[in-house]
């Protein structure tokens, strides 16, 4: 038996930065893994999901993923603040011209553009919404801090693009319903276009979500942005 004292292990050495040729190689393998995530996490809710399934959607080795993220927790917050900066770089373009339209006019025309990327990128509002009824507390969920701060983000551009003449409580109300329905409507797609008898990804079913959307928030737009008119123009009170 050796008498001498036993060496402590020194610090692991991190793996070497790729560089040139390795370095796009090693970007474009993490792109992939979050690709794979992002569907993976649209499909089951984050305590369900696995690294395996997520290396089967890729078509990759699952332990290849820790090399880039260690833990699940630091995928899927990868993955939320991905959907957040993407779905908040897009959003600013969906309000340009709308300053120069009248709500019936403008409101359809941003409920369009909205719907056009949401239908092209379902996962954002999937994720959302299959993982905020499965926890107890949405500051569980690993990332969850990306989505109020983009929520508030996009709430100060509404505000710059549109000319709201109603106090910022009334505002927060609008904007804060408006989101938590669109959530429904397209994160929950499936469920809500069952019960209508409508296929999810449908063209029907997309009008139905405009239509709805027009019907319940237009006058409430109208009467943040037109509170004299709106008023003027309310229907009679029966007896009048």
């Amino acid at each position: 038996m050796s008498l001498q004292p036993k060496k402590r292990p020194g610090p692991v050495a991190s793996p070497p930065r790729p560089s040139g040729h390795d370095a796009r190689k090693s970007e474009i393998t993490r792109e992939k893994i979050l690709s794979a995530a992002r569907t993976v996490f649209s499909e089951h809710p984050y305590k369900a999901a696995s690294m395996r399934m997520i290396g089967k959607t890729g078509g990759f080795d699952h332990p290849l993923i820790h090399y880039y993220f260690p833990s699940k927790a630091e995928l899927f917050e990868a993955v939320v603040a991905e959907i957040c900066d993407d779905f908040y770089r897009n959003s600013m373009s969906w309000f340009d011209g709308l300053d120069r339209l009248l709500p019936k006019d403008g409101l359809p025309l941003y409920i369009d553009r909205f719907l056009d990327y949401n239908f092209k990128h379902p996962e954002a509002f999937k994720i959302i919404s299959l993982n905020s009824s499965q926890f107890d507390k949405l500051s569980e969920i690993p990332g969850y801090l990306h989505i109020p701060e983009v929520l508030a983000k996009t709430r100060r551009t509404f505000e710059e693009n549109v000319p709201l003449q109603a106090p910022s409580a009334e505002v927060g109300k609008f904007i804060n319903s408006f989101n938590s329905l669109v959530i429904f409507y397209l994160g929950s797609a499936s469920c809500q276009a069952e019960v209508l008898g409508m296929e999810p990804g449908s063209n029907e079913y997309r009008i139905w979500v405009k239509e709805t959307l027009i019907y319940v928030f237009l006058p409430l737009l109208e009467k943040l942005i037109l509170p004299d008119q709106s008023s003027r123009t309310a229907a009679p009170k029966r007896g009048e």
